[in-house]
């Protein structure tokens, strides 16, 4: 009977029973099975089955059964892989109305093998072991009351089930899900890892797990039912990669929740959902449940929550893309709060929420506090954010956020417009900054301007509309309760004016100024610039000044300021290259000076007058004439500079005449000046080069070039010529002393000069064909070399002068002339008649010290070498005096020369001379004449103008009258053929009119008397022992 109802084979092992009146008809079956349909497989199996009968109702042809008890019952449950049950056909098996009643039914032991094949690709099993059961009807037709107590075994996890309650069959007629069911249910310990593949196909979960913990009730049908309780689960995984970016891993995760349903709705209150320490509420109805496109309207709140703990938990996968791609990208911490969140929509709008008729899906609004949003990777954060941030019709809005930017409060207003309408997405932004130092430095680039300051309230007002590759962008700074300064350059005091405006257009590849102003009396500036974010020209820029009254601009200017400036500039340019090397920019335009007057710091007197203009083409930058004014002296010139990135400065200038007081320049005479200024000179790679200098000073007029190499410690080259040059004017030139002291001009400069004049005058001698080659270091003038000719000869010198700053200055020198004239020689030497004539020549070296030429013959040292040649020796007092002693006209047979007349001829004169403190010395000067030799010992002072010596002269003729009659008998020493040998005179006294006196022989020291014998090749016995010498023998 059993079988035939349930449709499967049914066997036991055994059976037995007992019969009393009053206990009944009992039974007891041991080894019971109900195969499935197929016969093979078991369906049930029962290790005993005690069943108790009432008689009497089997007096009623009916069954019924007071109690049955299940032993060890074990329940197999299979679903295949197309998802059909195998007691699919007892469920759908109309009910018949039967005789068989059953008021109590225990369970002991028992187990359910659940094997679902449709879940996953391998299947899942899952089973109930030591269930414990009990149903019983207290009265016959009441629900039946139930409550069982199993054991879960999930893999190889157990959880804890229980459950309780009341079940009401549904009528014969009906199927049994039909059938009401109140439960309360008891679930612990669930893993959710085991029923994963559930969901996997259905809501594309990749990995689920935790621990399940469920107290909940339950009342109705599956189609007709309320339930409420909660739901916590421990150590929680999912894995939804089209929802989030990484799997979830919250620690806890608990949900209060109330669910219902009835015909086609579906309802569900979650009054509380805990995900850590995160905490929302919200409600979802489902309408058309049973279609394919159900309707669904979900809301939702948050407490307060931080984004960076939370941000995992976020569906970015779901949220629009740009609105996500926005959020993940700049939004990086704040506190959030969902005050209101809602999607409402087919299941066909929601999944295609980008479409534009699906505008109105979802809307949020959220609050945030201490938020932190970064606009660019170097730019300052904008942080303390709050605010409210809404999505409504796919309009997103930041409504009253206020911050700060950096260290600058801030407020703002802003949207994105909706995403999914045709064209690009529009935002749109109104800001008020109020900028610090730190926010302005990094806006100008810290690195340039890391020494700027920046003091004092100012208000910075920013509005922007339209694309990400078209935003146009309005500015308004006003910057008049500000004070900034950058050392040297600029300095704007608190309550001046100063605002700057803009009007900027964002593009993918471009931000451009279609202009900007920047007022700051009476500097105003305008132009427009485009900025290429890449290419190798980045920037294209012009800007325009109006006139500008230098003498106000100079409060502003430091750099001015210092050069009390007036009159007036203009500025109108157009520049192209990267900013981030200005040296690259390519200009245009030109800036115009009018009527400037300034103080120069190297200028005694200030510079007036400039006008010019200054012309930009390219990489090159040059001026036309400028004129100008320095003191009293007119200037014009020009400069240029060809490449700035690697500068070339180019500077003409001349004047007619220069005064070295406006220079800053003193001199013993009251007005030095220069003539005929020109120069032409060239900067490059530090060093300069000179290609032409000219000027005129008294009656010299010179022409330079040069190089001066590392201004630091220069080295300086140059090459001089002039037509002539005056000593005066040298001596003018070297007096030039600046008037004030520079304590940064750059010590230990090095000069090699070369010199060439045609003529140069020193103290009235003349100089032609002059070169020097000149070499100085810190402290010393060394003159490699020096030649010129003079006075029909040459002469060459070389030497070196150690200069001290008292000016006592120590000089050397090495030097020769040869063939100089001495008649020309004595005629600028202001000895009256020139008493010699002939050629002249001498070397030798000289030592002196000093600061004034005085002092220099004064310490005049040295020795020199003389020679004359082929002259007369005229008018000399000396020579007179010593022939008028002798009375030699009357005593020889000589024709000597008259002296007053004629002169006396000579061949040559020689000398070794040393030179001390002004003192000449000689021990062998010596005179070749036609008629006798003079030779002379001792010494000449130039300052006394005295003369001390020892002469000796020797005539070169013979005696024709007898010794007896000479006066000076004593005084000649005569050879053995009667011949003068030698005459000995004493000469000092004043050199005009010297004392000549004659001198014995005897009284003649010996070395003196040695160079006389060498001079006139004596014999040796007569210098010797000039006693043994007998007069006419």
């Amino acid at each position: 009977m059993i079988g035939k109802e349930l449709n499967r084979p049914v066997h036991y092992d055994e059976g037995s029973g007992s019969l009393s009146l009053r206990k009944g008809l009992m039974f007891t079956f041991t080894g019971i099975v109900i195969k499935e349909k197929d016969g093979v497989a078991d369906f049930v199996h029962i290790r005993s089955a005690f069943l108790h009968l009432n008689i009497l109702p089997l007096l009623k042809n009916q069954i019924s059964l007071r109690e049955v008890t299940l032993d060890r019952p074990v329940f197999s449950l299979k679903r295949d892989r197309t998802g059909e049950l195998n007691i699919a056909d007892l469920l759908a098996k109309p009910r018949k109305e039967t005789s068989l009643k059953v008021r109590n039914i225990t369970i002991e032991k028992g187990s359910v093998i659940f094997e679902d094949q449709a879940a996953g690709n391998e299947g899942i099993t899952t089973r109930l072991d030591d269930l414990d059961c009990t149903v019983d009807s207290p009265l016959w037709g009441s629900p039946f009351q139930y409550q069982m107590n199993a054991t879960v075994i999930e893999d190889r996890n157990q959880a804890a089930l229980s459950l309780k309650g009341t079940f009401d069959p549904a009528p014969p007629d009906k199927p049994v899900w039909a059938s009401t069911l109140n439960a309360s249910i008891r679930l612990t310990g669930s893993d959710l890892q085991h029923y994963a593949p559930y969901l996997k196909n259905k809501a594309s979960i990749e990995r689920l797990g935790g621990l399940l913990d469920v107290d909940t009730n339950f009342s109705g049908t599956p189609a007709n039912f309320s339930s409420k309780g909660s739901v916590a689960v421990k150590s929680a995984l999912l894995d939804c990669s089209r929802a989030f970016s990484n799997p979830l891993t919250p620690q806890t995760v608990r949900l209060d929740y109330a669910l219902s349903r009835n015909t086609g709705n579906l309802s569900l209150d979650v009054s509380r959902l805990a995900i850590d320490r995160f905490e929302a509420g919200g409600r979802l109805n489902i309408e058309d449940l049973d279609k394919e496109d159900f309707f669904l309207t979900a809301t939702a709140t948050t407490s307060a929550f931080s984004l960076k703990e939370m941000r995992p938990f976020i569906p970015w996968k779901i949220i629009p893309k740009t609105v996500g791609d926005f959020i993940a990208a700049h939004i990086r911490d704040g506190n959030f709060r969902l005050s209101e969140g809602t999607l409402k929509g087919r299941k066909s709008q929601i999944a295609h929420i980008d479409s534009p008729e699906n505008a109105g899906v979802l809307s949020l609004r959220a609050d945030v506090s201490e938020g932190v949003f970064s606009a660019q990777q170097t730019a300052p954060d904008f942080h303390d954010i709050r605010g409210t941030l809404e999505l409504q019709n796919r309009l997103f809005r930041l409504r009253g956020m206020k911050g700060l930017f950096g260290q600058s409060p801030f407020s703002l207003e802003g949207s994105i417009s909706d995403f999914a309408r045709p064209g690009p997405v529009e935002y749109t932004a109104d800001m008020t900054v109020q900028p610090t130092r730190e926010e302005v430095v990094w806006l100008l680039g810290k690195d340039r301007f890391r020494n700027f300051s920046f003091n004092g309230p100012s208000t910075l007002d920013l509005s922007g509309k339209g694309t990400a590759s078209d935003f146009r962008v309005h500015a308004n700074w006003d910057l008049t309760k500000a004070s900034y300064a950058f050392p040297d350059i600029l300095e704007k005091p608190a309550s001046k004016t100063n605002n700057l405006t803009a009007e900027m257009i964002v593009h993918a590849e471009t931000l451009t100024f279609s202009s900007f102003r920047c007022d700051l009396p009476p500097v105003k500036i305008s132009g427009s610039a485009t900025y290429n974010f890449s290419g190798e020209i980045p920037l294209s820029l012009h800007a325009e000044s109006k006139t500008m009254n230098l003498r106000k601009a100079a409060a502003l200017f430091p750099v001015l300021r210092n050069m009390n400036p007036s009159g007036t500039a203009s500025l109108n340019v157009s520049g192209k290259g990267d900013l981030l090397h200005p040296a690259s920019l390519q200009w245009t335009g030109n800036a115009s000076l009018s009527n400037v007057s300034l103080t120069v710091p190297a200028l005694d007197k200030p510079v007036n007058g400039l006008t010019g203009q200054i012309c930009f083409r390219g990489d090159k930058m040059e001026t036309g004439p400028l004129k100008a004014k320095i003191g009293e002296s007119d200037i014009q010139g020009k400069f240029s500079v060809d490449d700035f990135r690697k500068p070339v400065v180019m500077v003409h200038f001349s004047a007619d005449r220069l005064h070295a007081q406006d220079l800053g320049w003193t001199s013993p005479k009251d007005d030095a000046s220069f003539s005929v200024v020109s120069a032409e000179a060239v900067w490059k790679s530090g060093d300069l080069q000179v290609s032409r200098l000219s000027f005129g000073l008294g009656k010299t007029f010179f022409n330079a070039s040069g190089r001066i190499r590392d201004f630091a410690a220069p080295k300086i080259t140059a090459e001089i010529t002039s037509p002539r040059i005056h000593s005066d004017d040298i001596a003018l030139l070297a007096s030039l002393k600046t008037s004030k002291k520079d304590d940064s001009a750059p010590s230990g400069a090095t000069v090699d000069a070369t010199v060439r004049a045609d003529a140069a005058f020193l103290e009235g001698v003349e100089f032609s064909a002059l070169q020097a080659v000149l070499n100085y270091t810190p402290g010393k003038l060394n003159v490699q070399s020096l030649e010129a000719d003079v006075f029909d000869g040459h002469i060459r010198a070389k030497g070196k002068a150690t200069l001290r700053p008292d000016g006592r200055n120590r000089y050397e020198a090495n030097l020769a002339a040869d063939g100089i004239s001495l008649a020309k020689l004595q005629s600028v030497m202001n000895i009256g008649d020139r008493p010699i004539t002939g050629s002249l020549s001498v070397s030798g070296d000289l030592t002196a010290s000093g600061s004034q030429f005085a002092d220099l013959k004064k310490t005049a040292a040295g020795a020199l070498q003389i020679r004359a040649e082929k002259g007369v020796l005229k008018k000399f007092p000396v020579l007179s005096k010593i022939f008028s002693l002798l009375n030699v006209s009357q005593l020889f047979r000589l024709k000597l020369p008259d002296m007053a007349k004629d002169g006396m001829p000579y061949s040559a004169i020689t000398a070794h001379a040393s030179v001390q403190n002004g003192v000449f010395s000689s021990k062998d000067f010596f005179i070749a004449g036609d008629a006798m030799e003079i030779s002379a010992a001792g010494s000449v002072d130039a300052f006394r103008k005295e003369v001390d010596c020892i002469a000796g002269i020797h005539p070169l003729q013979t005696l024709d009258l007898i010794v007896s009659k000479m006066p000076v008998v004593g005084w000649l020493i005569l050879d053995k053929n009667g011949n003068v040998l030698t005459i000995y005179v004493k000469i000092n006294g004043d050199w005009k009119d010297p004392n000549v006196k004659p001198m014995p022989v005897r009284s003649i020291g010996k070395e003196t008397l040695g160079v006389f014998r060498r001079l006139f090749q004596l014999p040796e016995k007569l210098i010797t022992d000039t006693g043994a010498v007998i007069l006419g023998n």
